[in-house]
């Protein structure tokens, strides 16, 4: 040391490469080689383990292999010769075990590195890295994942086209999707809280192809644009899963296409949660009773406005254990727990749907829900069998219930017969509820107080809609109903229950005077007081009982001639 210091500075910096011991360069090769080498070994044991390779006696060998390879680079001092040995026999090591372990593998398990095999990985690669970029994943009615397409395939702009069309409304809380395709293009609605709302319609060339792509997913066969379809698909996204009910029909124009998102999580309802007012329940719990378990009771809806749901819901209430509960339907839409439905098809002896409900009554059932009573013959069933035994509940699509009566009397065709069995009627209106968190607090005018039967002088809160909260000191869009001001719907209802009385006056036609007896002497709360008392619980606002009873839907009911709708019309 003390020589080191006695030297001259420009003899130190001379001599300095002798006092370097080994480059930087060595450090790195050899740290890189045993990290490349330990992801192996990483690799490696769950692979053995699978197969029931001996996975102590591998560990001993590729530790001891590692140690030594280490050793040859450190205490060897030709770097570089000790560099590819050590290289080699850490790669002969890689290499022994891949012909070691094909031998104890069946034939597909096997390492391959021919063309086939490489270009089967890299095509997995590929699929794995364009599901990565893909915002939603689709499976078919088959259970088959669908492809997502590269970059440069020319389905892209078809799959991304699908991707919004979907993920839009279901960001949107809609509850279905209606595609129309024209010459002009595909139109696009979506129903939010059962308003429909226009979206941005899609080209005819892009529009088109998503329309078979959907119709494709969901099983149908897309050569057919006339024939009604029905299938199902479901898809991943941001949203978690979701399941997608899938519905063409031709048209005069071209086709139409409905898809609903999570379809069967609308049904199930239960009766204490549909919006029926206490009184409403009690009228209709008194036919759960045995001895009370018969006749007719007609359950109606506009189109589009939960008359399916409500069916479901009213045969839900009856002990499907302790009851036989049976359905004729066009096509069911959901699973009552313990309740048999039955599909209408044509069988051999059995040619209508008037000839499917007479062969039902005689499984001898407590309850039968008639979905359809289009076809000649099939009210008429519905009305005999509802004269003793069982209760009969019919679904009929109407706007209010003097029609839904009249339209029973006419398919009937025997206003005595059609009237005697009749037990009650349930007319059903589904209204938004307010967003609970937007909803905007007021008083009542005097007019306003008088019309909702709240007593003069009585301080009473109101709520109107809003859609708007304050952040700080701006004013945004609502997060919870995303500034629509609702979020979801209730029932409004209005039930008459039927005695002698009742059923003679709707037999001389004279609907009126039913309606104005029963709200006189059995308090029956008309459809309008039922949404007015809504209103002023806070569930709703003026403004959509506006909407809803607006003398223009009043108007639009049609005679009783009119035919009802599928039942996939009436479901919402």
């Amino acid at each position: 040391m003390q020589d080191l210091i006695s030297m001259p500075a420009t003899t130190i910096l001379a001599d300095a490469p002798a006092l370097i011991l080994m480059s930087v360069l060595k450090p790195l090769v050899l740290v890189a080689l045993l990290v490349a080498y330990s992801r192996f070994v990483a690799m490696f044991e769950p692979d053995a383990r699978r197969f029931n390779l001996p996975v102590l006696k591998l560990n001993f060998l590729f530790i001891g292999v590692a140690i030594a390879a280490f050793a040859l680079m450190v205490f060897v001092p030709w770097f570089y010769i000790s560099m590819v040995v050590a290289a080699g026999m850490l790669v002969g090591t890689m290499y022994w075990y891949w012909k070691f372990r094909d031998k104890q593998v069946p034939e597909s398990a096997k390492f391959k590195l021919g063309g086939e095999g490489f270009a089967k990985a890299m095509e997995a690669r590929r699929k794995a890295s364009a599901e990565k970029g893909a915002t939603v994943l689709f499976t078919n009615a088959a259970g088959g994942r669908e492809p997502v397409p590269q970059k440069e395939d020319a389905a892209l702009p078809m799959y991304i086209a699908a991707e919004q069309l979907l993920t839009g409304p279901l960001e949107a809380r809609a509850s279905r999707v209606d595609l129309a395709s024209a010459q002009q293009g595909v139109a696009v609605t979506m129903t939010v809280d059962g308003v429909r709302v226009k979206r941005d319609p899609m080209a005819p060339d892009v529009g088109n192809a998503v329309i078979d792509m959907v119709k494709r997913l969901g099983g149908l066969d897309v050569k057919d644009r006339r024939r009604r379809q029905t299938g199902k698909f479901t898809m991943e996204g941001p949203l978690g899963k979701t399941v997608l009910s899938i519905t063409s029909l031709g048209s005069s124009t071209g086709q139409t296409v409905r898809i609903d998102f999570d379809r069967e999580s609308r049904f199930g309802k239960s009766i204490d949660t549909v919006g029926l007012a206490p009184a409403q329940l009690d009228a209709l719990r008194i036919f759960e009773a045995k001895d009370r378990r018969k006749g007719v009771i007609l359950v109606s809806a506009p189109p589009g406005q939960g008359l399916t749901t409500l069916g479901y819901t009213l045969i839900g209430r009856h002990d499907a254990y302790t009851s036989n509960i049976k359905t004729l339907e066009r096509e069911p839409q959901f699973r009552v727990e313990g309740v048999d439905h039955k599909k209408f098809e044509p069988e051999p002896g059995v040619e209508d749907f008037a000839a499917a409900l007479t062969k039902i009554i005689r499984r001898d059932p407590d309850v039968v829900l008639c979905g359809d009573i289009s076809e000649p013959g099939s009210a008429k069933a519905a009305a005999l069998m509802g004269m003793e035994s069982p209760i009969v509940y019919v679904l009929i699509p109407a706007e209010n219930m003097a029609t839904a009566i009249a339209t029973w009397m006419q398919a009937v065709g025997d206003p005595k017969v059609a009237t005697r069995c009749l037990s009650g009627v349930v007319q059903q209106r589904l209204m938004r509820t307010l967003c609970p968190n937007c909803r905007s607090p007021f008083t009542p005018s005097a007019e306003q107080a008088k019309k909702l039967g709240i007593p003069a002088g009585k301080q009473a809160e109101l709520f109107r809609p809003s859609g708007k909260v304050q952040v700080k000191n701006r004013i945004e869009d609502c997060p919870v109903c995303q500034g629509t001001a609702y979020f979801g719907q209730t029932g409004v209802f209005e039930v008459l229950a039927l005695d002698d009385e009742g059923r003679r006056l709707l037999s001389e036609n004279d609907f009126r005077t039913a309606q104005a007896r029963a709200i006189r002497e059995h308090k029956m709360i008309q459809i309008q007081e039922a949404a007015l008392l809504k209103v002023r619980s806070g569930e709703t606002s003026l403004e959509e009982v506006q909407r809803v009873f607006a003398p223009k839907q009043a108007s639009s009911a049609k005679p009783a001639s009119s035919a009802p709708s599928s039942p996939a019309s009436n479901n919402q």
